[in-house]
């Protein structure tokens, strides 16, 4: 046991030691979530004995799904019965369905179409419809009704201004051809669960038994829909525990809902709220800005960050006139810590939007610094990959017209 509470600090290793009934972990930046989340985990498992079976953490990356995988095993017991469930909502989602779709009339052997398969389709149904709309805008709508569990034929009903009459007729459209199709998207993997387990109440009862130890991570940016499902997946025990920060908030635009985290105590009456004050990354003059400047959100549960690592440099602000004189100031700050001998490692540049990306490239070459750009197109975003997937859906799956009709001429023969 004293090796999984071991570097903890008080509120940390409070928020670990509670094991039933509702708990909102308040965490800061830089307090030590994942390590609290992760031991947490490891202490129902390793201590207090709960089967790894009966336990489902979930949090929004893959990346940040393997990561906590990894540092809970190292602190587990080295064999466990069954190694615990961490993975994405969507992840979860999927596994659900590969076992339940079959209770809406579907098969199980359903492909998953990306977003940009997605577009590929709403292109081709407004063409037929001639809709002239924009299809990043289309796409958006049809995920927020998703979201908001509003089938297509109460979209129909409700839309009013001719624009949204004309996506509620690309939905009903989209939808039916997924489903003859066989296809699902992102927003299913959800949407679809939840319908499973909101109209079928003996499995809602025994998927809730089965997970009676639910951990969430980042729970500020959850949505309507994921609040929902997770009131079903523990609706038969209230044994949640939410990670997150009301102050890191900033998803809203794409149907976060920053209610749930500020009104978690009232959905679950005997909850408990731990706060991590304590930052382990900034040093005192970052954290009196940022608590200062976040003083000014009206809507939140209020907490005030203390730095373990105490003093530091004092923030600077720097004033441009434009951006090509602010990449070039920047440029010369990087480069004055490499002159005195700081890590490239240690040192990087945030930007708001991919956009503002160009005048730094220009002002950091024009200053002969080296950079490395992180981003740009994934790996399963690339034509030949989707070509070759297509390929594989239509091997496993030979009803898949979505799928052949990218592929019919690729390469191209005739």
């Amino acid at each position: 046991m004293e090796t999984i509470l071991n570097g903890l600090n008080p509120t940390q290793r409070e928020a670990v030691e509670h094991i039933d009934g509702a708990m909102l972990i308040l965490a800061g930046a830089g307090s030590g979530k994942t390590k609290t989340l992760t031991s947490r985990l490891a202490y129902l498992v390793g201590v207090v004995g709960i089967d790894p079976a009966n336990t489902l953490t979930l949090t929004f990356t893959n990346k940040a799904a393997a990561e906590m995988r990894e540092r809970a095993l190292k602190l587990m017991p080295s064999k466990v019965s069954y190694p615990p469930l961490l993975c994405t909502f969507h992840k979860f989602g999927l596994l659900f369905l590969k076992f339940h779709i079959e209770k809406l009339g579907r098969s199980n052997a359903f492909v998953i179409i990306d977003s940009d398969d997605k577009k590929r389709l709403l292109r081709s149904i407004a063409k037929e419809l001639k809709i002239d709309l924009n299809l990043s805008f289309i796409a958006s709508e049809i995920s927020k009704y998703k979201n908001s569990l509003l089938s297509p034929e109460i979209v129909l009903e409700k839309a009013e201004l001719p624009d949204y009459k004309k996506i509620a007729n690309i939905y009903a459209r989209y939808q039916a051809n997924i489903e003859e199709n066989n296809l699902v998207d992102f927003d299913d993997l959800l949407m679809l669960t939840y319908r499973i387990l909101s109209e079928n109440n003996e499995l809602r009862k025994e998927t809730s038994n089965r997970y009676k130890y639910i951990m969430v991570d980042e729970y500020q940016d959850t949505n309507e829909l994921q609040f929902q499902l997770l009131e079903l997946l523990s609706s038969e025990h209230n044994n949640l525990c939410v990670v997150g920060d009301d102050d890191q908030s900033i998803y809203g635009w794409r149907g976060a809902n920053i209610r749930n985290i500020l009104e978690f105590s009232n959905h679950f009456k005997t909850c408990k709220t731990v706060k991590l004050e304590t930052n382990y990354r900034s040093t005192d003059p970052i954290l009196k800005a940022a608590n200062t400047l976040i003083e000014h959100n009206s809507t939140r549960l209020g907490k005030k960050l203390r730095s373990h690592k105490g003093a530091g440099e004092a923030v600077k602000l720097l004033h441009s006139l434009d951006e090509s004189m602010e990449a070039k100031a920047i440029a010369k700050e990087v480069q004055k810590l490499l002159d005195a001998g700081t890590h490239p490692d240690e040192i990087a540049v945030l930007y708001r939007i991919n956009a503002l990306s160009r005048s730094l490239e220009e002002g950091f070459t024009k200053e002969g610094v080296g950079f490395k750009l992180i981003g740009g197109m994934r790996f399963y975003e690339r034509a030949e990959i989707k070509d070759i997937i297509s390929y594989l859906r239509v091997l496993s799956n030979p009803n898949d017209d979505f799928s052949l009709i990218r592929i019919i001429n690729k390469p191209k023969r005739g």
